[in-house]
């Protein structure tokens, strides 16, 4: 299922928000409600991570965006949305501007995926958007906008039943989310503890009011 739901009124920048592997976008509506509460609209791009397609899930996600009302819509990833959001930059900028932020996006591959990717199960398990945009081939970053990395550094996940070097967030290494041309910054969160730290959504405000 490719869906949306969207959230808040006013005239603040539109903030889309896209979740990551086995997920809904539920889990992004503590960020989603900060944002809010800072004068940004939220609007939660759902779509089919784990039976769906890379390419699938990044034309849903470039027709979402163009739906959004707002002079400027910035685009947040967490995990595999990150992913999600660059390859559908890679076939080009939408027409509004705005700013890109991603959470513990796994751009530089993935050692748990890579490891999952190995055996039929875990192939199975990943499913086709993750096999795609982060074992197979991940997206490039394009540029063309400000982008900031969010990683972190608190080992609470698979990874550890995995042997994940660190420093990893539990799922993905800090190294794993590094992209040529961003500012990094590296917190302690784990991978879904990104999402409800007060200190990671005060930056990303900050990140995209221009600051």
């Amino acid at each position: 299922m490719v869906g949306a739901t969207r959230d808040g009124s006013g005239s603040g920048d539109a903030v889309v928000l896209v979740h990551g592997l086995w997920m809904t976008g539920k889990e992004m509506r503590v960020l989603g409600g900060r944002f809010s509460r800072a004068g940004f609209r939220p609007h939660y791009f759902r779509y089919r991570s784990w039976r769906g397609g890379l390419a699938e899930a990044a034309s849903a996600l470039r027709e979402f965006v163009g739906n959004t009302e707002g002079e400027r819509v910035h685009l947040l990833g967490h995990s595999l949305g990150g992913v999600v959001i660059a390859r559908m930059l890679e076939e080009g900028n939408p027409d509004r501007p705005g700013r890109v932020a991603m959470l513990g996006s796994p751009m530089a591959g993935s050692a748990v995926g890579a490891k999952l990717s190995r055996y039929g199960p875990g192939r199975w398990i990943m499913g086709g958007v993750a096999r795609e945009g982060i074992v197979d081939r991940a997206p490039r970053w394009v540029g063309g906008r400000e982008l900031l990395v969010v990683a972190g550094d608190l080992p609470i996940g698979t990874g550890l039943l995995l042997g994940l070097a660190k420093p990893n967030d539990g799922m993905v290494r800090v190294e794993e989310t590094r992209v040529d041309g961003a500012r990094t910054v590296v917190v302690r969160a784990s991978h879904v503890g990104l999402l409800l730290s007060r200190k990671v959504a005060a930056m990303l405000c900050g990140h995209f009011r221009g600051g």
